[in-house]
């Protein structure tokens, strides 16, 4: 009877065993087969996750470039208003040349002053604030409107001229201090 239990005990030993081993190999096999399915998901989303970020990427590249191309533009814009301010300012001619002698000097080149104004609002109103655009086109048309009008009389302009003068030198101040507060938001 000992023999018996004890093959009886083997032959359920060795189902165990080999139980053990099949459990094992299911198990191992599943496992894989997981492991497989969650990576495969797992990647998808990597590959999803680097091509959006890579769109992202390139719009921000292209908004970069965008951004500088339009900075260097205000600045050539700037460079351009300061060029308009030398050129309209009159130049320091004698030793008591006041601001009403600038105004007059500046009265007597208003054709020039309109000119010039417009040559820079033809190249750089796309670009500057719109308050510089403002300020540049009052100082045009100041100059177009005033034009008509100066009378001069032993080399002196009239009275309202010279006061037209003063006042495109005062909004070509304005518009360049603008145009620097532009620059350097």
């Amino acid at each position: 009877m000992l023999e018996i239990i004890v093959s009886v005990l083997g032959a359920f030993g060795g189902a165990a065993a080999v139980g053990a081993v099949v459990a094992k190999f299911v198990s191992d096999h599943v496992s894989k087969e997981w492991l497989q399915r969650q990576k495969s998901q797992l990647d998808t989303v990597l590959e999803t996750h680097k091509a959006s970020l890579s769109r992202e990427t390139e719009a921000h590249k292209l908004t970069l470039k965008r951004q500088e191309m339009l900075y260097a533009r205000e600045v050539a814009a700037a460079d351009a208003l300061m060029k308009l301010c030398r050129r309209i300012y009159p130049k320091y001619s004698r030793p008591d040349m006041d601001w009403h002698d600038a105004g007059e000097a500046v009265a007597c080149r208003l054709e020039v002053v309109e000119r010039e104004a417009e040559d820079f609002l033809e190249e750089h109103s796309p670009i500057v604030s719109d308050e510089v655009l403002r300020l540049v086109e009052e100082i045009k048309a100041s100059a177009a409107d005033a034009k008509f009008y100066v009378q001069e009389r032993d080399g002196e302009a009239d009275p309202q001229s010279i006061e037209v003068g003063q006042n495109i030198m005062t909004k070509l101040r304005e518009a360049k201090d603008q145009i620097r507060k532009d620059l350097r938001r």
